[in-house]
């Protein structure tokens, strides 16, 4: 089996509300579809995120093209290997592999069609089936995000997150709210994205601590696991790395200097599914949970990463999806149904998901006609197409 063609297709998926965050403001998520159809005709899936900004993802890929095109797809391994050694993408790991992320999924997804299995068998088993996320709160007014989390309580989500970073007191006062709205049951916790970096960490999150946070993620700069590991054992509050977690070599010395309890990363962080996996097993080994990170996934991201989480002892967490305040999905069905905070995992041939192909044609146009919405960009709405 060979591949013979190598499709990319550019979405914009707005959000019903707009994501704010320590380094902006977001409207929607541009993503890129990958197809890989091969000389027997089978078609792999895989979906690249649009980070920093899209159009950099699309370079990327259009680089790896002539590297994937005659390639055997069960060679997966090493052509990811090549892709980033070789071809020089280890000295670029944080953008090359937000491309390299989606072109693995696409491999992974042809395997598994073509054995006839899903890739949870392929990867060894289900500890779980039903995979759990969070309720993801958006910064808005503090009655608004009260009612938000009400809304998630009510759809039977056990597990609550939070975008801080604003400053001392709205931090406080956001927290306070959420746990008032919440009650004592549900989990909450609260990511600073890098933010409290001004040494306001250790007071802020004592203060923060009176409101049952299950943990604080990223609140200092992400290459900074001394300080990391010295703020967890001096507040003895736990801690979770995200940014800090970008490649295995980070996750190790995460685990050497004992910088974090918990860890959140993902496929588009690693670079694939399979270094994903290798991240989970090492942690696993270190009796460290994972969480799965997303920059802002669309259904093929998704369901690819739940067979990771499936087949990985330590995804007990709850996890990050962005389909609380998405407005549509690119494959068949759109948004999924969740059933008490938790999606079901799929069990067709490889992924086991489908393009809707209208909802692809119409999020293809909405980039044309309206650009990317950038992650980085604060005070931008959209970035239009060149």
């Amino acid at each position: 089996m060979k591949i013979t063609d190598f499709r990319t297709t550019i979405v914009s998926v707005p959000f019903k509300e707009p994501e704010r965050w320590a380094f902006g403001k977001r409207l929607g998520i541009s993503n890129i579809i990958l197809e890989l159809e091969t000389d027997q005709g089978l078609v792999g899936l895989g979906e690249a995120v649009g980070f920093p900004t899209v159009r950099v993802t699309q370079e990327i890929l259009n680089a790896m093209r002539p590297v994937v095109i005659g390639r055997d797809p069960w060679d997966y391994e090493v052509l990811v290997h090549e892709l980033t050694q070789v071809y020089g993408w280890h000295h670029f790991r944080h953008s090359g592999n937000c491309a390299l992320g989606g072109v693995d999924m696409a491999l992974w997804d042809l395997v598994g069609k073509a054995s006839g299995q899903p890739l949870y068998k392929l990867l060894g088993g289900a500890f779980r089936k039903e995979i759990p996320y969070f309720w993801y709160v958006l910064t808005r007014e503090l009655d608004v995000m009260a009612q938000d989390a009400q809304r998630g309580v009510a759809a039977g989500f056990e597990t609550f997150y939070v975008k801080l970073g604003t400053g001392f007191a709205p931090d406080l006062e956001v927290v306070r709210t959420l746990r008032e709205a919440l009650g004592p049951g549900p989990k909450l916790r609260v990511d600073a994205n890098e933010a409290w970096s001004d040494g306001s960490a250790a007071q802020l999150m004592r203060q923060l601590a009176q409101y049952d946070i299950e943990f604080f993620e990223q609140p200092l700069l992400y290459h900074d696991h001394d300080g990391a590991a010295q703020l967890r054992r001096s507040t003895g509050l736990p801690l979770a790395a995200n940014q800090s977690a970008w490649t295995e070599q980070d996750v190790l010395e995460i685990i050497k200097k004992g910088a974090a309890d918990f860890v959140l990363t993902d496929p588009h962080q690693l670079g694939s599914l399979t270094r994903f996996r290798h991240v989970a097993w090492m942690l696993e080994t270190a009796g460290i949970p994972i969480i799965k990170h997303s920059f802002g996934d669309l259904g093929i991201s998704t369901v690819a990463a739940m067979h990771v989480m499936a087949s990985s002892p330590n995804f007990s967490r709850a996890n990050q999806s962005y389909y609380a305040f998405l407005t549509d999905d690119v494959i068949e069905g759109g948004i999924p149904r969740f059933s008490k905070g938790c999606l079901r995992l799929t069990e067709g041939p490889g992924l086991g998901v489908n393009l809707d192909r209208q909802r692809v044609a119409k999020y293809a146009d909405y980039f044309k006609q309206h650009g990317e919405f950038p992650a980085y960009a604060s005070g931008k709405d959209l970035l239009k197409p060149a």
